[in-house]
């Protein structure tokens, strides 16, 4: 095969300056030969084939293509394209970060973590816009460094801005300059992402010294030759700054549309004596992309009203009578709320996924004989941490919750606890029926909406649930919902921000599990080591956000038998390997990407044993 030989040179090691870097440091090279990279002869390639419809994950052998000079500028032209589009938009971006120590039976085990949600917000580079309040006072600022060398090395934690600062370089492998011009790229294979055919490429600047550049692999889709995936770090050349190793993927939203999804962050401890950087592990998701495009921030000359939503037919002729009319303005604060959490990229829309909490709420309202009007709803929260409320008649489930209970009892026994606030006539305040208290900034949400309780509610809410589910079809399986509180309660000190809800009530109050306390005292003791007994799930195995319209799918992967309690990981992050596929132009795509912790279906009958 033709072509010239191409070799990519190692970067220099973390913390050296060129000119004293050892010379091994240096005389390293990758050596990897490029078969065909702009010394191709011939006419242009031809397309591979698509994808079968069951594609193997194993790489695919195939030929090199015939011009790689042009697929890579076609894939740097999107690149610049890309970059550019996205100063428009402006979706949502939540970051959770687990610091972890290596435990002798368990394996990697998280020992702090962070959290951070924002929206991507372009002014003179990419930065995030908080719904978070400062997470520091200025005093606590002053004494954070010296926190971090009282609990080194064992409790430091990486800080989150450093992460942050970072970030938009793990959005774009270079900006809008990642070119030959900039860059050496080496063929390496042909492979399947799921159902898309991608060429793989290593990838290393052509100025070794510059900072911040890229170094990794990087895989581009065989269509319209669009970067998919990159994989790898920037170099950043200062002493006690970590190079941060990541995986970025990118979904087909739309037919020709690619946007960044995962990103999926994670390095060891490396460095020496206070140069030591934390060992962590972090997950990226950004979603709400169509916020903007779908009208919800527009202007007021651009408003349209061509195919709205439009009620199929209008009320019964006749007054209300006075309980009539309070309910509708309860349920008109309730719409508001709903409305407005959705608008601001928080709340998924109302879906299928819904149903599978709503058979397990009319199971707890049927046996038990409630009347309840109007009817209950359930929706769901888009973001990781575990947390419940509700809004008037409205429960709501944030996905992270979702996302890590072993089993039908026990999602039956966190809405369980809100069907209870309903039940009890624990009203919202109708102060929100009042539309001009929706009309604030996003990044304002969480301050602005209170759905907290009081505590005298949350007694009251425990104890009838408890009742609800001892007369529920659950009765006999809820153990695991105990035994979930148990871990729950074993990690509340070391993953404070998990734990740490934004618009409902903490689980804790000076170090006493409130949320269903009964249930936790009578399951049996946690066991860690044993592999057969399930607590909680992974993070993010379970339901997954299409990134442009925020809706909610959920996904069943396969079945993995645990080998050791290593593969258990309650409440631990995983890798993201989405199964890609190609948007399909009549109907809206399903990202069908999830991490790669294995998980249970959502609703089992009962626990189905050391499987995830």
């Amino acid at each position: 095969m033709g072509g010239p030989a191409v070799a990519l040179v190692r970067r220099p090691a973390v913390g050296t300056r060129p000119g004293r870097t050892p010379a091994l440091a240096w005389a390293l090279a990758v050596g990897l030969a490029l078969a065909a990279v702009g010394g191709c002869r011939g006419a242009a390639a031809q397309r591979p084939a698509s994808a079968p419809t069951a594609a193997s994950s194993s790489d695919v052998a195939a030929a090199a293509p015939r011009d790689a000079d042009q697929i890579l500028d076609r894939m740097s032209a999107h690149e610049r394209q890309l970059y550019s589009r996205m100063q428009e938009l402006s979706p949502r971006v939540e970051t959770y970060m687990q610091n972890l120590r290596t435990d002798p039976v368990l394996g990697d085990v998280p020992i702090a973590d962070r959290y951070d949600l924002g929206i991507l917000h372009y002014h003179q580079g990419f930065t995030t816009l908080s719904f978070l309040p400062e997470p520091q006072a200025y005093w606590r600022q002053l004494i954070g460094p010296i926190d971090d060398l009282l609990t080194w090395p064992a409790r430091k934690v990486l800080d989150l801005n450093l992460y942050r600062s970072s970030f938009a370089s793990m959005l774009f492998p270079s900006g809008g300059h990642f070119d030959r011009q900039h860059y050496r790229f080496a063929f390496v294979r042909t492979t399947f992402l799921g159902q898309v055919r991608c060429y793989v490429f290593d990838v290393a600047p052509l100025d070794v010294h510059a900072k911040g550049s890229f170094w990794g692999r990087i895989w581009i889709e065989d269509q319209d030759m669009v970067l998919v995936r990159f994989n790898g770090s920037f170099w950043q050349n200062r002493y006690g700054h970590p190079d941060l190793h990541f995986d970025s993927w990118r979904l087909n939203v739309r037919p020709g549309v690619w946007v960044p999804a995962y990103i999926y962050a994670e390095e060891s401890a490396m460095g020496y004596g206070l140069f030591r950087h934390a060992r962590f592990q972090a997950q990226t998701r950004l979603w709400g992309y169509d916020l903007h495009l779908a009208g919800h921030q527009q202007e007021l000359t651009s408003i349209t009203i061509e195919g709205a939503d439009l009620p199929a037919a209008p009320p019964p002729k006749g007054l209300l009578s006075p309980l009539g009319s309070t309910r509708a303005w309860e349920r008109q604060a309730e719409d508001n709320v709903l409305d407005r959490l959705e608008r601001a990229g928080l709340l998924a829309p109302a879906g299928p996924t819904d149903n599978v909490l709503q058979t397990v709420v009319n199971n707890l309202i049927i046996t038990n004989h409630l009347t309840i009007d109007p009817a209950v709803r359930c929706r769901i929260l888009l973001t990781t941490p575990l947390e419940t409320f509700t809004v008037g008649h409205t429960i709501v489930i944030s996905r992270g919750l979702i996302d890590s209970l072993p089993d039908e009892a026990s999602l039956a026994a966190m809405l369980a606890h809100e069907l209870a606030h309903i039940d009890l006539g624990q009203r919202l305040d109708t102060r929100y029926a009042f539309t001009d208290r929706m009309l604030f900034a996003d990044q304002s949400s969480f301050r602005l909406l209170d759905l907290a309780r009081s505590p005298q509610e949350e007694d009251a809410a425990n104890l009838l649930a408890a009742k609800l589910l001892l007369h529920s079809p659950y009765k006999d399986t809820l153990a695991s919902a105990g035994l979930f509180l148990r871990q729950v309660d074993a990690r509340r000190k070391l993953s404070p921000h998990l734990f740490s809800p934004h618009l409902g009530n903490a689980w804790f109050s000076h170090d006493y599990l409130q949320r269903l306390h009964e249930l936790e005292v009578s399951a049996p003791p946690l066991r860690p080591a044993q592999v057969s007994q399930i607590a909680a799930l992974p993070l993010g195995g379970r339901l997954v956000v299409d990134p442009w319209d925020d809706a909610v799918s959920l996904q069943t992967p396969q079945a993995m038998p645990l080998l050791s309690a290593r593969d258990k990981m309650p409440l631990q992050l995983t890798p993201f390997f989405p199964y890609l596929e190609r948007a399909q132009p009549s109907v809206a795509v399903s990202s069908a990407a999830s991490g790669t912790a294995p998980a249970a279906a959502p609703a089992p009958a009962a626990n189905a044993g050391p499987t995830h």
